[in-house]
C-alpha cells in the first residue's frame, strides 16, 4: 500500500479561559449564596453580606434598603426586573429603584414562570402560586425542609427537599406526591436542584447524582446510562444550546453531547467546593464556591493565535539570559515580573533545546524575524553550556550567575566556580546525562536546517563536532572534570550490548549514538562520522536494536519515551537507504503502538511525519485545542471520581496506582512529554482530607499522590504546546487558519 500523509484543516475554535472574582473584585464576601445573570448579561451576585453588580471587571454594591444583607436568591422576570430574597423577605427592583416587597413566613428559596405564564415561589415551608391579582391561587405547605422548585405548565410542579425526598404536587384537592429514595428510583432523599427539560422530564440533583424521572415511572442515572454525574451536586444550568452544567461539592461538571468533563480545583475553582452556577445570554458560565467566583469565558481563536499567545507569555516570564525554562513563583499562582525568578534546572540544555526547535520550526512556517531573533538567543545560550566548561565538547547542564537566588548551593562536587567569556563570574553544573545531548543535537539539527545562515551554520558544525569528539575519544562517554564517565551519558556499545545493568537503556541509547552521527555528518560533512554509523548500525548491531528499541514497561518511564520520539524524528530524516529507514521505522511503529494511548500531539505527529501512515490525528488536535492557556502548575484532585478507571500494577513496584487512560489535557497536570500523563492528583493532599473527614463513608474520597507536588508556585514554559503545534505545521500535518 501507498503511504499517505493525513492533514487536518483547522478553524477556530472556542478556547476556554477563567478568571476568579473576589473581594479583591470589589464582592464584601466570598462566601456567594446566589448568583444571576440578567437578561441583558449583566452578573449579579448575592453574598451572606450584600448584593453586588459586576461591570466585567469589578464590582459594585447594589443597595436594596438593607445593610449587610444575605441574600438568598436573586430572579430577573421577562421584564428583567429584579427578584431578592432577604431573609423572609421579596423584594423587586425595576432596574431604579424598588417597586414591591412581600412578606413570608419563612425564607424564601426560589421563584419559577411556569410555560402558562404562571409565577410560583417558594420558601423553606410554602409554595405560592401568584393568581396576577396581588394574592395567591395555590398556598400549601411543604413536607420538609423546601430547597429547590422546576415548573412545566397545567401546574405540573415539583418540589425538592433537603432530606425530605422529592415531591410533585398533584390533584384537585392540591396535595403532595411524595417520590421517595428507596421506593421510587431517586437516588437519594436530599434534593439540590431541579430542572424540567422540553419534554417535561424532571432533572433531580442530588447528594448522590443526577436522575432524570418522565414524571410517571421510569428513572434514569449514572447506574444505568453514562452522561449522568456521580457526584454531590449543589446547582445546575442549562444552556440555550442545551450543554448541562452541574456545580458539586468537588468542582464543576460539563455535560456536552453527552460527554461529561471536569473543572476543579485549583485550575478551575477557587475553591473544591461548588455553590451555583449560571449562564449569561452569551454563554458565559459563573461559578460561585465558598471561597469566591468562577468566571468561565470562551473567545474563538485559532491554534496559530494560540501558539503566539503562549509563545509570548513565555517569552515574558521564563527566559533567563537566554535558557527558557519554568518560573518558580513567590505566591500562588501570581505571575509577575516584580517576583518569582527562573531557576537553573538539571536540564537547561534540553528544555531550551527544545524550546529553540519549537522557534526553528515557527520562522521556517512564518519567516517572522523576531522569532529568528530569539531562536539565534537561545541558540548561542545552548553553545555557551559547551563553552563554559573548559573540557574541549564537554557540555553543562546548566550556568548560574550571582544574581541567582541558589547561587553558590547544591552538590559542590559538582557545581563548579569559572568566568565565562565575558569574564562575569559564574558557575557551571557537571554530571551531564544522554538528556543534555538529546536536547542539544534537537536544537542543532533543526535550526542549522531551518534558521542558520553561513555564519551560523559554521558555528553550529564547530560546536557539534567537538562534542562528538569528545563522546568518541572517550570511549562514547561523557567524561567529567574528575576524569569518570558521567552516570547516564552512556553510548558504549558493548556495554549497552553486554551488560545487562544498561538493558532497558540499550535501544534508547543505541537510537540517540546513530542519529547523533547522522547528524554530526549531515551537519560537518565528516565522512568518519557516516562510517561510524553504518558500523555501528552493522558490527554493534544497533539497527538491530531499532527494531524494537522500547521496552514496554507499563506507562512508567516517560523520559526515555520524550527522548525517542525526539531523535527517531531525525534518524528518519537524515536516512536516505530504503532498508534502513524500514528497519527504524519497525521501532518506531512498535513505539507509538505502545504510546498511542497517551493521546501525545507531538508522538502522533512524529509518526505521521516520518511515516507517513495514518496516526491519530484527532486525538494531536484536541490535545492542543485543550491544552489550558493558563500554565500554572495548580494542584490537582480527581481521584474521589467513581468514573476513573484504575490501574493497579503499578503498586506491585512499590509506586501509586495510575489510569489506564489519561484525562484531557483539562483535566490533568500540565506535562511535558516526559512526564506521567496517567497521575490524578497532585499537591492536594489538605483538600482530599478534609473531604474524607467530612463523608459518612470512609472509601468516599482517597488521595494518591501521583508524580508531582503541585501548590501553584510554578509556572511553565509554552513548549508543552508550541513544540508540537510548529512540528506539525511545518512537515504540512496541520493548515490552519490564519
Amino acid at each position: 500500500m501507498n503511504n499517505y500523509k493525513t492533514v487536518i484543516k483547522t478553524e477556530k475554535f472556542p478556547q476556554l479561559t477563567r478568571r476568579v472574582l473576589t473581594t479583591e473584585n470589589g464582592l464584601k464576601s466570598n462566601n456567594v449564596t446566589a448568583m444571576r445573570f440578567d437578561n441583558n448579561g449583566v452578573l449579579f451576585v448575592g453574598t451572606d453580606k450584600g448584593l453586588a453588580r459586576f461591570d466585567g471587571e469589578k464590582f459594585s454594591p447594589v443597595n436594596i434598603g438593607v445593610k449587610d444583607a444575605e441574600i438568598s436568591m436573586i430572579y430577573f422576570d421577562a421584564d428583567n426586573h429584579m427578584f431578592v430574597g432577604v431573609g423572609n423577605s421579596m423584594l423587586e427592583f425595576d432596574g431604579k429603584k424598588k417597586v414591591s416587597a412581600k412578606e413570608f413566613s419563612s425564607k424564601l428559596v426560589d421563584v419559577k414562570v411556569d410555560l402558562d405564564g404562571k409565577t410560583w415561589i417558594l420558601t423553606e415551608t410554602v409554595l405560592y402560586k401568584l393568581d396576577g391579582k396581588g394574592g395567591y391561587e395555590i398556598e400549601i405547605g411543604v413536607p420538609g425542609k423546601g430547597s429547590c422548585l422546576a415548573v412545566y405548565k397545567n401546574n405540573k410542579v415539583y418540589v425538592g427537599t433537603n432530606g425530605g425526598g422529592l415531591h410533585a404536587l398533584a390533584g384537585k384537592r392540591w396535595h403532595w406526591s411524595e417520590l421517595m429514595h428507596g421506593i421510587t428510583g431517586s437516588l437519594s432523599d436530599t434534593v439540590t436542584c431541579l430542572y424540567m427539560d422540553p419534554v417535561g422530564n424532571i432533572w433531580v440533583g442530588t447528594d448522590k447524582g443526577v436522575c432524570v424521572y418522565d414524571d410517571n415511572s421510569y428513572w434514569l442515572d449514572h447506574s444505568k446510562i453514562a452522561g449522568l454525574p456521580e457526584a454531590h451536586i449543589t446547582d445546575m444550568a442549562i444552556a440555550e444550546n442545551g450543554d448541562k452544567y452541574f456545580a458539586t461539592t468537588t468542582g464543576l461538571i460539563h455535560q456536552h453531547n453527552g460527554r461529561l468533563s471536569y473543572y476543579g480545583y485549583k485550575r478551575w475553582l477557587p475553591s473544591p467546593h461548588a455553590t451555583g452556577v449560571a449562564i449569561s445570554p452569551d454563554g458565559t458560565v459563573c461559578v460561585s464556591t465558598d471561597n469566591g467566583i468562577s468566571l468561565f469565558e470562551t473567545r474563538m481563536m485559532s491554534l496559530k493565535e494560540k501558539a503566539v499567545e503562549l509563545r509570548s507569555q513565555t517569552e515574558k516570564y521564563n527566559v533567563n539570559r537566554g535558557y527558557v525554562l519554568d518560573r518558580h513563583l513567590d505566591n500562588e499562582g501570581v505571575v509577575s515580573l516584580d517576583e518569582g525568578y527562573v531557576p537553573a534546572t538539571d536540564n537547561d540544555g534540553l528544555w531550551t533545546g527544545l524550546y529553540t526547535a519549537a522557534l526553528c520550526f515557527e520562522y521556517a512556517c512564518t519567516k517572522d524575524p523576531e522569532v529568528r531573533a530569539m531562536a539565534k538567543r537561545s541558540l548561542l545560550a545552548m553553545i555557551r553550556l559547551t563553552r563554559i566548561t573548559g573540557i574541549e565538547g564537554f557540555t553543562a547542564r546548566a550556568i548560574r550567575y550571582p544574581d541567582a537566588r541558589d547561587y553558590g548551593t547544591g552538590a559542590r562536587h559538582e557545581w563548579h566556580f569559572t568566568k565565562d567569556e565575558d569574564g562575569e563570574e559564574c558557575e557551571w553544573l557537571g554530571e551531564t546525562s544522554s538528556d543534555e545531548m538529546v536536547g542539544h543535537f534537537y536544537c542543532y539539527a533543526n535550526y542549522y536546517d531551518l534558521v542558520a545562515d553561513d555564519e551560523e551554520k559554521a558555528l553550529i558544525a564547530d560546536v557539534v563536532n567537538k562534542i562528538l569528539n569528545h563522546i568518541i575519544d572517550h570511549n562514547f562517554r561523557l567524561i567529567d572534570t574528575d576524569g569518570l564517565p558521567t552516570t547516564w551519558a552512556n553510548w558504549d556499545p558493548d556495554l549497552l550490548n553486554n551488560d545487562h545493568k544498561w538493558i532497558y537503556e540499550k535501544g534508547t541509547n543505541s537510537l540517540q549514538m546513530l542519529t547523533f552521527l547522522k547528524i554530526g555528518y549531515h551537519i560537518t560533512g565528516d565522512e568518519k562520522y557516516e562510517k561510524l554509523f553504518v558500523k555501528f548500525a552493522g558490527q554493534k548491531h544497533f539497527a538491530m536494536n531499532l527494531m524494537q528499541y522500547k521496552i514496554p514497561d507499563g506507562h512508567l518511564l516517560h523520559i526515555d519515551d520524550s527522548h525517542d520520539f525526539l531523535m527517531i524524528s531525525l534518524l528518519m530524516k537524515y536516512t536516505d537507504d530504503p532498508n534502513l529507514r524500514s528497519i527504524f521505522a519497525m521501532g518506531l511503529t512498535h513505539h507509538w503502538e505502545d504510546e498511542k494511548v497517551e493521546r501525545n500531539a507531538f508522538f502522533n505527529f512524529v509518526y505521521g511525519a516520518s511515516t507517513g501512515e495514518r496516526y491519530n490525528a484527532e486525538d494531536a488536535i484536541d490535545e492542543l485545542m485543550d491544552c489550558p492557556m493558563d500554565q500554572v502548575m495548580w494542584p490537582l484532585y480527581n481521584s474521589y471520581r467513581n468514573d476513573l478507571k484504575w490501574d493497579m500494577a503499578p503498586t506491585e513496584l512499590g509506586m501509586p496506582p495510575q489510569l489506564f487512560d489519561p484525562l484531557p489535557a483539562h483535566e490533568r497536570r500540565i506535562t511535558s512529554n516526559d512526564c506521567n500523563r496517567f497521575t490524578v492528583d497532585s499537591g492536594a493532599e489538605d483538600v482530599a482530607q478534609a473531604k474524607f473527614e467530612k463523608s459518612d463513608d470512609p472509601t468516599a474520597y482517597t488521595m494518591f499522590p501521583g508524580t508531582g507536588n503541585d501548590k501553584g508556585l510554578c509556572f511553565k514554559s509554552c513548549t508543552n504546546f508550541t513544540h508540537p503545534y510548529w512540528y506539525a505545521r511545518y512537515y504540512g500535518l496541520i493548515e490552519d487558519c490564519e
